[in-house]
């Protein structure tokens, strides 16, 4: 006889624990001091017994995604996981490894974001110990996912269509009970038409509300009650009243009631799938982007191979119309892309030999051959799926009232629906039932859970393609609030690409000076560096070099200390004339002073971003490292009254800690500390350097529009949670109160819960129209 229950999973055994792979699974819990896992669950919980095959390690390196410093990420999906304890297990396990950096999941989309120190090798212990305690990892599937999905709307519509063929049905006897005279219709005749409603409602409940039930008994089984479970109640308690009513020969049955609740539920269930796809359709497009295979040509031979085995080195084939499979430098051909979705680039992009291109963009017109540079897995649209599923991941403060009121809401409800029952039983236990059964079903948190996550997915993911990258969600909150915009100069108010126009020195040869300097900005990636490197063309002198951020560059040349750089950290004593208003860079070898005159040219749109601010009651400060000259001369041009000039990273921190409600905007590379300090950042940056940036927010490309578009659409975005937290509240509000009081039916009561849920959607779909400046 199995008298004992498994320690872990609950299964009946003679021992304490069923199999190997539970006692694996509680030792390991226990070890790491997360026993208050066995707390959170309920004691009737039961994650069944461990398969053989969860304890083999999973192989993962084709699908890691390998970071700087060492560090690796993979999205994975997780099998198993149902509620808040198997998150909590999940994560805690993963965050006591000393080589995890970062464990996140995201319970809606059943996946695990893993950050690691160390080998892709290493990533699968982690998956091991995981899947060790019952929980079953796979590499990210989208069309996994989506087989799933499919499968699961396919199903509702069966359901759908059963359902609605009883409802039809036993309406009709019902019409017919309902119309006819109590006392010419026998009891003979009654009864049959109960048989017969019985006959066709009874496997139809069966049948249709299956996803409910199941819903319901997973819910239970799992020690945390869904809304399900409430629905499943109200449905399984109209079946048992008729039932027993029928046997009784009584006059009123529920049959009907039980079928077209079954129905009209069936209904808002399928509609609110449809809408939940159109909402999240956006940020769906971007895994649907990636190429699926990609025609390599390996010695003179042309092979077709699946994108996840495509890597560097290889030489990809792309003709017109077909998408780019990865990153890469086009090493023959000219022809036109669509990078829309990608840079946020409306108009196609010319491209030749030399240009760098990326994944997901497509071909436009021309064949062209690629050397691949980044593989699939690690490339920039790689990237910006990572980041918009991190930015999603991370709960903003609206999210967290939401899932504070959520976590109170089912017992809640089932003590409002008891406590309704005992009220209106002294007036009949089948009034009583009906109107405990209404409420059941009309208190629905549906529109709460729903509130918010949905609104800050859409928003995320429309600023995906227009080029604007979130990478922390809690920006969005925090920009309406803003009152004070910080700009630096170069590369946010001007285009960032100097043009090096003029060397003046008193001493040396320009020719030679310029060889030092390029000699020092060779591996620089600072906008100065790039124009004096693009600025010279010859053999470079090999230097150590040292790199001072924010002030310059420094090394030893012929025992003498060569420095460029700021003027004081160069230490230059000559006063060079700069009438122009250029950017000036500053080079001391030895005795030798020399400056370096570069153009930057003003952005088109500057002016008219900068007075659109402005009007809308914004403060405009101008902090830049650049000389004096230079930055009054751009602030003068745009009607900056307030600028500072010759900031060092420090000062700029310093001036910046005065400061309340404010955003930086910078460079992501080299205004890392000022970027830091602010309450939200934001930085202009090539595709390729997404990953280095520090910023909060990135803006791909060169114009500052952008900046009112992501103003404008936040207030939007945090302004539609608010309303679907309202709705949802002024919907539980009015409607539990009229159920309570007997005024709604059961299948008023399926409608309005319903009603809610889409009326939360719709309202977040608003968020996908143009946005007033």
């Amino acid at each position: 006889m199995l008298s004992n229950k498994c320690l872990h999973c609950g299964e009946k055994t003679r021992e304490e624990f069923c199999c190997l792979g539970c006692e694996t699974a509680y030792k390991i819990i226990n070890k790491l001091g997360l026993n208050n896992y066995y707390k959170l669950r309920a004691e009737n919980f039961s994650v069944g017994k461990i398969k053989p095959e969860l304890t083999e390690k999973l192989d993962i390196s084709e699908f890691v995604l390998r970071e700087k410093d060492g560090i690796n990420s993979a999205s994975l999906m997780v099998q198993g996981m149902h509620c808040a304890a198997c998150i909590w297990l999940i994560e805690s396990i993963l965050k006591k490894q000393k080589n995890v950096v970062d464990a996140r999941i995201n319970l809606s989309k059943k996946t695990l974001f893993l950050r690691w120190q160390g080998t892709a090798a290493q990533g699968g212990d982690l998956i091991k110990l995981i899947q060790e305690i019952g929980y079953k990892l796979l590499p990210f599937d989208q069309e996994i996912l989506d087989s799933t999905e499919k499968k699961y709307n396919d199903g509702i519509l069966r359901a759908l269509a059963v359902a609605g063929f009883g409802a039809g049905n036993v309406m009709l006897f019902s019409f017919s009970l309902w119309f006819a005279d109590a006392n010419e219709m026998g009891i003979q005749t009654r009864n049959l038409l109960h048989f017969f409603s019985s006959l066709i409602a009874l496997p139809v409940i069966i049948f249709s509300a299956r996803p409910f039930f199941l819903s319901a008994f997973r819910s239970i089984k799992q020690g945390y009650p869904n809304m399900d479970l409430a629905i499943s109640i109200a449905i399984f308690l109209a079946c048992v009243v008729s039932l027993i009513e029928s046997f009784r020969s009584a006059n009123h049955v529920y049959f009907d009631s039980a079928v077209m609740l079954t129905f009209f539920l069936l209904i808002g269930r399928y509609l609110d799938l449809k809408a939940r796809k159109k909402a999240f359709a956006v940020a769906t497009e971007f895994t649907l982007l990636a190429a699926s295979f990609g025609r390599v040509e390996e010695e003179g031979k042309v092979k077709i191979l699946p994108s996840k085995q495509l890597r560097e080195g290889m030489i990809l084939l792309v003709s017109s119309g077909e998408k780019i499979a990865a990153d890469g430098v086009v090493i023959d051909g000219e022809s036109e892309i669509d990078s829309s979705l990608i840079t946020g680039e409306s108009l196609p992009k010319k491209i030749s030999k030399g240009s760098e291109i990326f994944a997901g963009t497509i071909n436009l017109a021309q064949p062209l051959k690629i050397r691949i540079t980044k593989s699939p897995q690690n490339s920039l649209l790689a990237e910006i799926i990572r980041l918009s599923e991190e930015a999603e991941g991370k709960k903003i403060h609206y999210i967290r009232i939401a899932d504070y009121l959520s976590r109170f809401y089912t017992p809640a409800v089932h003590l409002l629906a008891f406590a309704t029952f005992c009220f209106w039983f002294k007036n009949g236990w089948e009034i009583a039932l009906m109107n405990a059964t209404a409420v059941l079903i009309i208190t629905c948190p549906c529109a709460l859970a729903l509130a918010v996550p949905i609104v800050q997915t859409i928003a995320i993911s429309n600023f995906i393609k227009k080029g604007i990258l979130i990478k922390s969600g809690e920006a969005l909150e925090k920009l309406i609030k803003i009152d004070i915009i910080v700009f630096d100069k170069t590369g946010s108010l001007t285009i960032g690409s100097p043009k090096l126009v003029e060397i003046k020195t008193l001493k040396g040869e320009e020719k030679n000076l310029l060889k030092l300097a390029a000699s020092l900005t060779k591996n620089s990636r600072h906008p100065i560096s790039q124009a004096i490197s693009s600025g010279y063309s010859g053999n470079l002198e090999e230097l150590s070099i040292q790199e001072n951020q924010g002030f310059g560059l420094e090394a030893n040349f012929e025992n003498k200390i060569l420095r460029l750089g700021r003027k004081d950290f160069c230490d230059v004593k000559s006063d060079f004339e700069n009438n122009k208003n250029l950017l000036s860079c500053f080079l001391k070898f030895g005795e030798t002073e020399a400056v370096f005159l570069f153009s930057d040219e003003i952005k088109t749109d500057a002016k008219s971003v900068i007075t659109s601010l402005r009007n809308s009651g914004k403060k405009i400060i101008l902090l830049s490292g650049d000389s004096q000259n230079s930055v009054e001369s751009v602030a003068k041009e745009l009607g900056i009254t307030e600028f500072y000039f010759e900031q060092t990273p420090v000062s700029k921190v310093k001036i910046l800690e005065d400061l309340k409600n404010f955003v930086m905007i910078g460079d992501g590379l080299n205004d890392a500390p000022a970027l830091a300090s602010a309450p939200v950042s934001i930085s202009f940056s090539r595709a390729a350097d997404i990953s280095q940036n520090v910023a909060d927010i990135i803006i791909q490309g060169e114009k500052l529009t952008p900046i009112l578009e992501l103003i404008n659409s936040s207030k939007k975005a945090i302004s539609l949670m608010r309303q679907n937290l309202l709705i949802a509240l002024i919907y539980n509000l009015i409607a539990v109160p009229y159920a309570i009081a007997g005024h709604v039916v059961p299948l008023v009561a399926a409608i309005a819960m319903s009603s809610s849920s889409l009326l939360v959607l719709f309202n977040s779909l608003r968020m996908n129209s143009k946005c007033q400046s």
